[in-house]
């Protein structure tokens, strides 16, 4: 079984890494398993059979709890992931840029380790599907954009130059995408482990 840092890692998934699924109503179920699915195949490959089978919801329910249909249970799942990453990248747990930085690669390492490097990031997945969901795509595009605005707020707040701050948002953001993406490919947290070794240096240089 895969490890995080040589130590066994348990066979859960995403969906499992937050709250109990008994603290959850079916809609948020519905809605947390979407993101899941998002996660591992993507939007287009991801059909609302596919969400009612994971989360045990009635058929009846999805367009009772969904009347916009798959497009509306998409963007929401998508919203889903992006806030709960934004809920990591402005933890008050870490001080610093570079620790929140640190925050977001522990989240991703365990995400791809326990899902045995299946699962990818729903809010990128969303904004790859504009050709076919361009409504999901849009609500990507502004969590992309705030994420990029949580972590360049972090970097002028610690001293770092505005116009600095927003391109190193940028970069944090694509870069850890990036890896995750080369984790997957590879089999490994590696690739994760150095980006953001890298990453931590550049905030804690920028803002020194």
């Amino acid at each position: 079984m895969s490890s995080v840092d040589g130590h066994p890692a348990e066979a859960r998934s995403p969906e499992e890494l937050r709250p109990p699924a008994a603290e959850r109503g079916p809609r948020e179920r519905m809605v947390v398993h979407a993101a899941d699915l998002i996660g591992r195949d993507g939007v287009a490959a991801t059909s609302i059979g596919d969400v009612i089978a994971a989360s045990s919801a009635p058929r009846g329910s999805i367009y009772h709890h969904f009347p916009g249909g798959k497009t509306q249970l998409m963007t929401e799942a998508v919203r889903h992931a992006g806030d709960y990453m934004a809920g990591r990248i402005s933890s008050e747990g870490s001080a610093t840029p570079a620790e929140a930085v640190a925050e977001i690669s522990d989240v991703w390492r365990r995400m791809l380790v326990t899902t045995d490097f299946e699962f990818g990031c729903p809010v990128l997945a969303g904004g790859l599907a504009r050709r076919s969901e361009p409504d999901v795509a849009d609500e990507a595009e502004q969590i992309f954009g705030r994420w990029t605005r949580l972590i360049s707020t972090r970097l002028v707040h610690e001293g770092v130059e505005a116009q600095r701050a927003d391109s190193l948002a940028h970069l944090i953001i694509a870069a850890i995408e990036g890896a995750v993406g080369l984790c997957q490919t590879q089999r490994t947290v590696e690739p994760l482990d150095r980006v953001i070794g890298e990453l931590a240096r550049l905030c804690e240089a920028a803002a020194a």
